[in-house]
């Protein structure tokens, strides 16, 4: 069987909104690295890249891949659905749809405001929040750690970064699950327009937040970021600010959700790996680590190629749709030995894909793993006993973009 044909064949398998793909895409990964790691996909009408060294040469590669982010289900959106969309009050593009050089200047004034440094300084508020949550959960008992830790950990710690009324936590995320569905997941017709509408009230939430904020600045980061510009820049403005919000919002619930479902999911699993951290939490940065390569939150990012590009031996040409698989990235036996096992004390995952790479690395990356390593730092601590459910049972919600973990029940005998 010639190149072409095996490419053809590995194409036309690809289903990646399908319910078993969902549930385990790294095999049809592994076969894809082998024996097309560039294919055309139908389903997507874009084309695959899987391997490490060809992801990361895509991501790096801001001039000849910009980004598409948006691209892949634009164009199943109904009429209804896009005239709903029409309507929001942000007119700006956000961080994930500009390259260079605007990119450049909306990322720095964000940085400016979430650096590594104020970042770190969350800790002992974010050490507090995660205690908060946990003494909801009963001493003794279980229940879906997905609906009791996951979701409500992330949305407090935003909440509490913005200054954001915890009255109004349960309506953004809401929002945010809309917007990934409609965005990334696969809709049918009748449920398009609720999800826009969805869109559209989170759009006019941050917006009205980012009005208010730029009028009566107080102590949050909504605030800063109307000053975070360089001197020689002007200031940004009220949509180019509600525009970031969107970003942190939707993108800093659903990153850490399906991380610190990633992570219990793959800890409890194979439950040794739980007991090594409740006897030496230091082990815990590591798995992080090696969960954002082995089953992180982030499937694929998208981008489009603005010339004809060789990539591993195949054509892109211009145009086209490229869907840079970062979870087969991080699966690449020629990177990592032994990719297909969990290892959280593998010698050196940092050469990992989870965040991206280049202009677009994620900016919420340093503010996810501290979340995350507080997050199974007092879990372990305070939840030692934690088990999954007898009986229990994972599923996945397809989508193109988000590893996206829906329940993962578990048990414990006592509450610390």
């Amino acid at each position: 069987m010639d190149g072409e044909t095996t490419r053809r064949d590995v194409g036309a398998a690809h289903a990646p909104l399908s319910s078993d793909h969902a549930a385990d895409p790294y095999p049809f990964y592994v076969r894809a690295r082998r024996e097309a790691p560039v294919f055309y996909s139908p389903a997507v009408d874009a084309w695959v890249v899987c391997r490490h060294g060809d992801a990361a040469a895509v991501l790096r590669d801001h001039r000849r891949f910009v980004t598409a982010v948006l691209a892949a289900r634009a164009r199943q959106h109904t009429p209804e659905a896009l005239a709903i969309l029409a309507s929001t009050p942000i007119v700006e593009r956000n961080l994930l749809t500009v390259d260079p050089p605007e990119h450049t200047r909306l990322r720095g004034a964000l940085m400016r405001v979430l650096s590594a440094g104020r970042v770190a300084a969350l800790e002992p508020r974010i050490r507090s929040l995660c205690d908060g949550v946990i003494d909801r959960f009963e001493p003794r008992g279980g229940g879906d750690f997905m609906r009791l830790f996951a979701h409500p950990l992330p949305i407090v710690v935003i909440g509490s970064l913005l200054d954001l009324p915890e009255a109004d936590f349960p309506s953004l995320e809401a929002w945010a699950d809309d917007l990934v569905d409609l965005m990334t997941g696969e809709l049918p017709a009748d449920a398009q327009p609720p999800c826009a509408r969805s869109i559209v009230a989170m759009d006019r939430y941050v917006f009205d937040l980012a009005e208010r904020r730029r009028r009566e600045p107080g102590a949050d980061l909504v605030s800063e970021l109307f000053g975070a510009a360089e001197t020689d820049q002007a200031g940004l403005r009220t949509g180019e600010v509600a525009a970031m919000l969107q970003i942190l919002v939707a993108a800093g619930f659903e990153t850490t959700i399906r991380l610190l479902g990633g992570c219990m999911r793959s800890l409890l699993t194979e439950r040794r790996h739980w007991e090594a951290i409740v006897d030496d939490p230091a082990r815990i940065p590591a798995v992080v680590e090696e969960v954002l390569r082995f089953d992180g939150p982030i499937l694929s990012t998208l981008r489009r190629a603005t010339e004809d590009v060789d990539l591993g031996g195949t054509t892109i040409p211009a145009g086209a749709l490229v869907m840079v698989v970062v979870s087969s990235a991080n699966h690449d036996e020629a990177v990592f030995p032994d990719a297909e096992t969990f290892h959280p004390d593998r010698a050196a995952p940092a050469g990992h894909l989870a965040f991206g790479q280049g202009v677009h690395f994620c900016a919420g990356a340093v503010l996810a793993r501290l979340e995350t390593r507080v997050a199974l730092e007092r879990l372990s601590r305070r939840l030692p006993s934690l088990r999954l459910a007898a009986g229990h049972r994972v599923s996945y919600r397809p989508n193109l973009v988000n590893r996206s973990l829906e329940h993962l029940h578990v048990e414990w005998d006592d509450r610390l």
